[in-house]
């Protein structure tokens, strides 16, 4: 299969950064380039040799495996701050834009000589890695949960904790469609549609749209996530 290449254009910074960014992080920037990727735009596929590391500057992307009947399971979502390509020789997943998305691309030779003139990057980088880490391990526990609502709640807190809030409360726009939750949880799109309206009329979340949400009640779904309810 053909990789379809992303748009390049010259290196630049987004006025408005993720709050992942630290100064050191904003120098990898300007190591490499930045590219534009449009919704479905494939970036990387599994087994392509893993010779840059990306970082998402804006937008989402979502990383899935393939399976022998050609169908796709999602693994991981990544935004705005969030890097891929820091691990292994290879791709052992593909990464496909799920919105409109900016990434900086950076050849990992040249970050490697990078962190030797800057030591601190180093730190940050491991940061990154283990970050990556710790999200395979908790969709691992995510997968073994007993029922919808606690994998449901628990996805919402997560990308609560990384997109932001709003006016003070957790409240973001979801990167990911119905079908796209049901396949990061292992569920039916029908059951994800069912909780999330159980959700909603048990007052927790608040939907202005099918994907714009507000966490009302945010210790309560972590009562949810965490099956004490």
């Amino acid at each position: 299969m053909a990789l379809s290449q992303p748009a390049v254009r010259a290196a630049s910074v987004p006025a408005a950064m993720s709050d992942h960014a630290t100064p050191e992080l904003e120098g990898l920037v300007g190591i490499g380039i930045t590219v534009q990727a449009r919704p479905g735009q494939t970036i990387v596929l599994e087994g392509d040799p893993c010779t840059h590391c990306c970082r998402v500057l804006t937008g989402a992307v979502r990383l899935y495996k393939g399976t022998a009947d050609g169908r796709r399971q999602l693994i991981d979502f990544l935004v705005a701050g969030d890097c891929f390509g820091l691990l292994g020789t290879r791709y052992s997943y593909s990464v496909e834009a799920i919105t409109q998305t900016t990434l900086s691309k950076t050849p990992r030779a040249t970050l490697a000589a990078a962190v030797r003139e800057r030591p601190g990057l180093a730190d940050r980088l491991i940061e990154f890695a283990a970050a990556e880490l710790a999200r395979a391990h908790e969709h691992m526990l995510l997968l073994g949960r007993k029922n919808a609502q606690e994998k449901v709640s628990s996805l919402l807190l997560e990308l609560a904790r990384r997109i932001g809030t709003v006016g003070g409360r957790p409240a973001f726009r979801l990167p990911l469609s119905r079908q796209e939750m049901a396949d990061h949880l292992g569920l039916t799109i029908e059951t994800v549609s069912r909780t999330m309206t159980r959700l909603k009329e048990d007052g927790l979340i608040a939907l202005s749209t099918p994907h714009d949400i507000v966490l009302l009640h945010p210790e309560a779904l972590t009562t949810l996530a965490e099956g004490a309810a």
